[in-house]
């Protein structure tokens, strides 16, 4: 009697091992399928990322600190063989003193004329194609008349001016989005959302830190 019972006690034992060790298996196995998170599709991912960038930029005050340098301001005018290559010091220099982020400038004078070498700005020498003005000559008045500047640091010191100016700063419009319908309106036969997602593209590009676009 006293064998068959301890054969009981020690077959009890045993099973209540196996039930413990399957019980702690199970709770591993639970706690490593609630701790395993799905990997994202890198599709998905980069999507997401160019949603909050254009989100970001198309709100953006074009003021703040600068968010790309001298140096890669130079590079880009190189590469698309602009003839305001070499002055990227200055746009850089000039946009600090009003408090302009340089990219933003450099985002309207690819729009304008893809960095001075299409349009009227080969001719004018103008960051922006801007129409007359009292100081300085009025050329092509068949089209409308546009402000011919006396050098490309010229044309970008008076983009500056006329950007903090009563017209836009003063009047509180300084965002890209404020800006573009009185600075490139759909009445001059402008498409302002085209214009508006052309500087988001090329700010989100450079600020990426890509010389070409």
């Amino acid at each position: 009697m006293e064998i068959k019972e301890k054969v009981a006690t020690s077959s009890s034992n045993f099973g209540l091992a196996w039930i413990v060790v399957v019980v702690i298996l199970c709770v591993v196995a639970y706690s490593m399928l609630n701790t395993t998170k799905p990997t994202a599709h890198p599709a998905q991912a980069v999507q997401t990322s160019s949603q909050q960038n254009v989100t970001s930029a198309g709100t953006m005050s074009i003021y703040g600190s600068p968010t790309i340098s001298t140096s890669q301001i130079d590079k880009i005018l190189a590469a698309y063989h602009s003839p305001a290559a070499g002055t990227g010091s200055y746009l850089y220099n000039s946009a600090l003193q009003y408090g302009i982020d340089p990219v933003v400038p450099v985002a309207f004078f690819m729009h304008e004329s893809i960095l001075g070498t299409q349009g009227e700005a080969t001719a004018t020498l103008a960051l922006g194609n801007e129409r007359c003005i009292t100081d300085r000559p009025c050329i092509d008045q068949s089209r409308g008349g546009y402000a011919q500047f006396t050098s490309w640091q010229d044309g970008y010191q008076h983009w500056f001016d006329l950007l903090t100016g009563p017209v836009y700063k003063g009047a509180g419009l300084t965002t890209i989005q404020q800006i573009i319908p009185v600075y490139a309106p759909t009445a001059d036969n402008n498409d302002e959302q085209a214009y508006i997602n052309a500087l988001i593209y090329s700010i989100d590009a450079w600020r990426s830190g890509k010389v070409v676009i």
